[in-house]
Parts: structure tokens; sequence; C-alpha cells
């Protein structure tokens, strides 16, 4: 069945419409005249009015009077019935093709089946063809094209950065989450603002998963089981430089090896190795004084290897009690900075007891594609716990996706994604430098977020060179807008400048008029005009992003500074935003 009908958001808009419209009523007058002329044929002599116009003016004057704003009413009316007839088409079109909710749910149980058979990759956005159809960039890609990261891109990492409420999370985090979860790949989410849980729950039903929720009111985590002392006081060393007291590194190296010594000996005896067992035992001498008693007590039953730990524990602590005061301060300094937060009941019960939702396992991420939430509100845990507590999880996630690749047990296939917006809460100088240069071998996806670049170098304690060498490690930057000076310095820095032709135009004009001779006509007259014009071009280098391209960021675009296959992708992308109600 085919409708004709009248829309004015089609052939044009607006414009369109009223030039139809003027038409149609313009026909509609000449046939109204036309009709009232012939219709007056008999009669029209008979009035008087019609004696002064005529009957061609007559038959005009009635055809504008009544029957134009008849003709307007009509076409007003002949719309209404087309509108209310096409919108009873739409619903017996859509009425027909309904499915049926059992239709519905089978359709998509097909759509994720098919989504989960395998990772893709994920969809950034779509290029605006800014960067390469009209400024000439080599790395720009195609207006209209979906820029999609296969998994091995995905696997070089991706950062954003955007000021407060730029929408990095409605329109980076959360769409990226959503593509993750239908693809049954592993993640760990680290929520540091603790407004995540709401969006995590959300998504994850919606493709018919579950997560798991670590700290508050969720699974424990001792974040020392299955370590070695040595790789938990590396870990330990990653929170000492991150929190800079101290007066110089060597005291964060000496509270490292001091931690190390009390792990080691609390292994010899079997006691609690957790962070809660290992802060009563660094600071509290007469309980680590006990220990050494109980371990020297079991010396000739321990292994060959282990009696050789105890006299390599046994001559530390010797050694420690020969230390002045000041030296043992500056030591406990660092100590007590990171372990004390943990003595809070609350952290002892999150990190280093049971629980009844039992303890989290993080090899799930890898071998059954599981989805930890950590969720560690400030306002239970403290500031300086719940960001070291991030910081430790972070270190066991690194750890265990490094020795992926060496355990045939795991699974080698999965990709396991590390979600944390405010990165820069827990980056450290250590830890990050050492893993994400390693991480695209393991298949770990990092998705991380923070206001700018300057937020990046003021968590490294103002060192740059650590800021850089973490940063070249991310390799698919997306930047929304921001007014952060070193993110914009950043952005132009790798984007470079591109020649720009300038061509300025002149014009110039001059009159003049001089008076010769004294002849019998006397002085005469002489005029003179000039016209001149030029035009000159020059060419100069300008940024190819600037600060006021970065002002005109709306929330639906961002830049991204990327690369896809064995090629740089730089372009402004449009992004749609995934809310949560």
């Amino acid at each position: 069945m085919t409708t004709k009908y009248t829309d004015t958001a089609t052939r044009g808009g607006n414009k369109w419409f009223h030039r139809w419209l003027n038409g149609h009523m313009a026909v509609f007058a000449v046939g109204g005249w036309i009709g009232y002329y012939l219709s007056t044929f008999l009669w029209w002599r008979h009035l008087d009015i019609v004696n002064d116009f005529g009957r061609w003016g007559h038959s005009f004057w009635h055809s504008m009077l009544v029957v134009v704003p008849l003709g307007y009413l009509f076409h007003v009316l002949q719309m209404k019935w087309q509108r209310r007839s096409e919108q009873k088409e739409a619903e017996q079109v859509a009425a027909a093709n309904a499915k049926t909710p059992e239709e519905e749910a089978i359709e998509r149980a097909e759509y994720l089946a098919a989504r989960r058979a395998g990772f893709t990759g994920l969809e950034i956005g779509t290029s605006t063809g800014e960067l390469l159809e009209r400024r000439g960039h080599k790395g720009g890609l195609p207006s209209g094209t979906p820029v999609v990261l296969s998994p091995e891109d995905c696997a070089k990492n991706i950062i954003a950065f955007g000021g407060i409420g730029s929408g990095k999370t409605s329109r980076f985090i959360n769409p990226l989450m959503l593509q993750l979860m239908e693809q049954n790949a592993g993640a760990l989410i680290l929520d540091i603002k603790t407004d995540f849980q709401r969006e995590v729950a959300a998504i994850t039903a919606h493709v018919g998963r579950e997560y798991k929720t670590v700290g508050d009111g969720g699974m424990t985590l001792n974040l020392l089981r299955g370590t070695t002392p040595e790789l938990a006081a590396s870990f330990l060393k990653s929170c000492f430089l991150a929190q800079g007291t101290g007066d110089s590194q060597i005291w964060a190296d000496l509270a490292t090896e001091h931690c190390r010594n009390c792990l080691t000996l609390i292994k010899l005896t079997g006691s609690d190795y957790s962070l809660a067992g290992l802060y009563d035992i660094a600071v509290d001498d007469k309980a680590r004084k006990a220990l050494i008693e109980q371990a020297e007590a079991a010396f000739d039953d321990m292994s060959d290897r282990d009696q050789r730990l105890q006299m390599a524990v046994s001559r530390y602590f010797t050694t420690w009690d020969g230390y002045d005061d000041r030296q043992k301060s500056s030591v406990m300094v660092n100590v007590n900075s990171v372990l004390t937060p943990f003595s809070h009941p609350d952290l002892v019960d999150a990190f280093s007891t049971g629980s009844e939702q039992g303890e989290a396992d993080l090899t799930e991420l890898i071998n059954d594609g599981a989805v930890f939430l950590v969720n560690l509100p400030q306002t239970k845990f403290g500031k300086e716990g719940a960001r070291y507590a991030y910081l430790f999880i972070k270190l066991r996630f690194f750890n265990m996706m490094r020795e992926r690749r060496t355990r045939d047990d795991w699974n080698q296939t999965r990709p396991v994604a590390f979600v944390c917006d405010e990165y820069q809460s827990i980056v450290d100088s250590v830890s990050d430098t050492d893993f994400w240069d390693k991480s695209r071998s393991s298949k770990t996806i990092g998705i991380v977020s923070m206001q700018g670049v300057a937020s990046l170098t003021q968590a490294l304690n103002g060192n740059h060179k650590a800021a850089e060498a973490i940063l070249q490690n991310f390799r698919q930057r997306v930047v929304f807008r921001t007014e952060d000076e070193a993110t914009l310095r950043h952005v132009q820095h790798l984007l470079g400048q591109i020649d720009v032709v300038l061509t300025s135009s002149g014009e110039s004009y001059s009159e003049s008029v001089s008076w010769t001779g004294l002849g019998m006509g006397g002085r005469q007259p002489t005029q003179s005009q000039s016209i001149s014009e030029s035009e000159n071009a020059s060419m100069t280098r300008q940024d190819l992003f600037s600060a006021n391209d970065m002002r005109a960021l709306s929330a639906d675009y961002c830049l991204l500074i990327g690369n896809i296959g064995d090629r740089a992708a730089d372009e402004v992308l449009q992004v749609a935003p995934l809310y949560i109600n």
C-alpha cells in the first residue's frame, strides 16, 4: 500500500515545506478565482459592489477573503488526517512484525551466544574525518568509519584523559565494559570512587552474567596468600614509594628488608601470614622476639633450606637490634604508614581473615572469565587503607598475569581486562613501569582513565620520566575535553604540526590633481588616478590539534591518538553515551 503524505522533516525540511504550501495555496487561489468568476455568470450584474470592481475584481477579492483561508484550513485538516493514517499504518506494521516475549528472549540469547563465541575487539567510536579530510593528516581516518580495536590492538592498552564531567565514564568506561561483558572476557574492576557498583550490576545483568564483590560486604581476599616473602616485600616496596615518606629511598629499601625478614619468620613458624599478622610482628618487639624464640626451638625439625633461612633471619634481627633509635624510627615511619591501616578491624575482615561470602580466587578471571568488583569505601576503610588495599590487589593481579604463560593448567586464550577509573590513585613508579610493557603477551587489556597527564605526574611525586615510561605502554589514548595544560602539550607533541598556506590580499587607491600653465585659458587642471591590487601567499606551520580545538570538543566527541594494526590512527571520534538509569 502506497500512501502520499506531506512531511516537513524531509526533502529539505522547513523551507521546502513553506515553498510547497505557498505553491499549493497559489494554485488553490487561482482555481477559486476562476471558479467564483464562472459561478457569477448569471447574477453578478445585480450586485452593486460588482459594478465598482467588475466581475474579475469581485471574484478576486472573494477568492482571497474566503477561498484562500478555507483552502489553508483544508490543507491543515488534510495533513492531520494523513498523520493519523500514517501512524495507524505504522502501528499495524509494527504489530505484524512484533515478536513475542519468547521470540525476543531467543533472539537475545542467540546474539549473546554469538558474541561469547570469541573476543573480536572493542569499538571506541565513529570517525568524523576531521584530521584526515579537512587537515590532511596521514594518520587520520575517513569520516563515518567505525573505529574498532582488534584483540591485538586492545592488548596495547587504552587510557582516557578528560576533565571531571567530560564523559569518561558514560562514553568510555561504560561502553567498553558492556562489550567486554558480552564477549565473556574476565574483568577486574577497581572502583576507586566507590560509585560504580550500580553500573557493573546493570551491565552484567543485561548480558546475563554475574559479578563478585571484593571488600565491603563481599568476599575476602588475603593479599599475601600464595606469595613468597620476597614477592610480598616487593609489593610493600611499591606502597612505601607511593606514599613518599622518609628522607630518601634508602629508608623505603630498609623498610622493605625489615618486612621481608618478618614475613620469612612468620612463614617459618606457621603464624598468621597476612598484613595484619605482619603488622604485629614488624612493630612489636616483644611479639617478634617471642616468634624468634619459637623458631629457634623448632630449628632441629626444620629442613636444611629452612634452617639456613632461620639463621639469615636471626642475623638480620641481631643487626636490627644494633640500629640506633633514629634509624629505627625512620624505618618505622614507612612501615607504620602502610601497615597501620591494615590493623583496622574492617580491613582485617576484608583482607586477612575469612568471610561468609568466601575468599576470592583471582585465577577465576583467567579460567572462568569471572568479573570481580573491588569496592573499598574510604568512609569505612580510611583513605590510606583503601588506597594501599587497591594497590596490593593491583600488584597481585600483575603478578598473576605475569605467571599466566608459565601455567599450562590455566586458560591461555581468554582476554582479561583491568578496569580502573581514577588510576592515578594507585599508580606507582615500580610496578607500572615493569608490567604494562610485557602485559600484551599475557592477553591483558588495560583500560584506565584519569583527569590528565598532570594527575599522573603528581601521583608519581613529580617524576616526569616515570610518567612518560608508563604512558608509552598505553598506545591507545582517548582524550576528552580537558583544561590540563600538560595533557594539551602531550597531544600537540604527539600529533606535531602541519604546513598551512596563508593568503593575504591588499588593495590601494590614489588620486591626484595638479595645475599647469598660465595660457589664455588660465591654469589647467590635470587629474590622475591609480589602483593597485596585490595577493601574497606564505607557508607557516601550525599545531594539528590546537587548544581551540580542544575547547571545541563537546561531550559527544573525543580525540583518539592510537594505533590500529600496523599504522597510526589519529582522529576526532563521535562517541555515544551509555547511561545507567
